[in-house]
């Protein structure tokens, strides 16, 4: 479908994957609360289904990163979808918050009962949790950002962490960084398709040209006033290779002879999704009781 060389398969799972699920059960006894991180785009398909069973005894907490990339209305539905779940629920943009003491304060907040229960038996401990998430969601780079320094390897390309990191964040709290998890294989075709859409698999694997024509599908759905406005598209219902070619036409994107180069215009797509310069979009939302 979208991997290079065996367009039917869209799995990605190294060993190194394996070895860190492996690491983090053997630990799992020193951790007491475990903070998710989660594209704000995309909260549910970000998500691994793996951590529920994994982490099923531990005290919870999700961080939707990337906010600024996401569409805010949309991003304060998912914040009332977790906290109707228990799960203590911010935002946050590594990009854009830098050194954030609010974030730490949230992180003590969520961790408090764990820390009350100690205090109840007259113990001062300090409370160790564990974040976690898929690949290139920005786990490092809210470490980094909270402790003031780039003490943990932190980028856009997937599997950069590949060791279990301990961090003390403040008086009473440590937090142990680890590398992306997938799971074994997308059961869902298009959770794996906005999973390599956001960068979450290495992009040498991936076809550009596919995924391109995926997001096109996507913003047909979410954000079609965003596809004609931005790129001058007039109809949407052509299939999604016209309309490569449409943009290529718009934009000047012409080789010798008025052929369209598609391959520059895919990259500039997938481009100006990831960095945001399309604006804010979220490719998902909570599905309402009533829907």
């Amino acid at each position: 479908m979208l991997v290079k060389g065996n367009r039917n398969d869209l799995n990605w799972y190294p060993g190194h994957m394996t070895r860190t699920k492996r690491d983090l059960q053997d630990k799992l006894n020193k951790i007491e609360m475990v903070i998710e991180v989660l594209d704000a785009r995309a909260p549910l398909m970000t998500r691994n289904p793996e951590f529920e069973d994994l982490f099923r005894s531990k005290r919870r907490m999700i961080i939707l990163n990337k906010s600024d990339l996401a569409n805010p209305q949309i991003t304060r539905e998912w914040i009332r979808y977790f906290q109707s779940m228990d799960i203590f629920t911010i935002t946050y943009s590594a990009k854009l918050n830098a050194n954030s003491k609010e974030i730490i304060r949230s992180m003590e907040k969520a961790c408090e009962p764990i820390r009350a229960k100690y205090l109840e038996k007259g113990i001062n401990k300090t409370v160790r949790a564990l974040i976690c998430g898929i690949p290139n969601v920005g786990k490092s780079a809210i470490l980094n950002r909270i402790c003031g320094q780039r003490r943990l390897k932190e980028g856009d390309t997937p599997g950069l962490t590949r060791g279990l990191n301990w961090v003390k964040l403040s008086e009473y709290l440590e937090c142990m960084d680890s590398p992306g998890l997938l799971w074994p294989r997308f059961e869902d075709r298009r959770t794996g398709e906005v999973i390599a859409l956001l960068g979450s698999i290495n992009r040498d694997i991936i076809d550009n040209e596919d995924l391109a024509f995926t997001l096109i599908d996507l913003l047909r759905d979410t954000a079609p006033d965003l596809l004609t406005n931005r790129y001058k598209l007039t109809d949407l219902d052509k299939p999604g290779y016209e309309l490569v070619e449409d943009i290529c036409r718009k934009r000047g994107f012409l080789r010798k002879g008025g052929e369209c180069d598609t391959d520059r215009c895919n990259r500039m797509l997938l481009e100006e999704f990831r960095t945001g310069k399309m604006g804010t979009i979220s490719l998902e939302r909570p599905v309402r009781e009533d829907e």
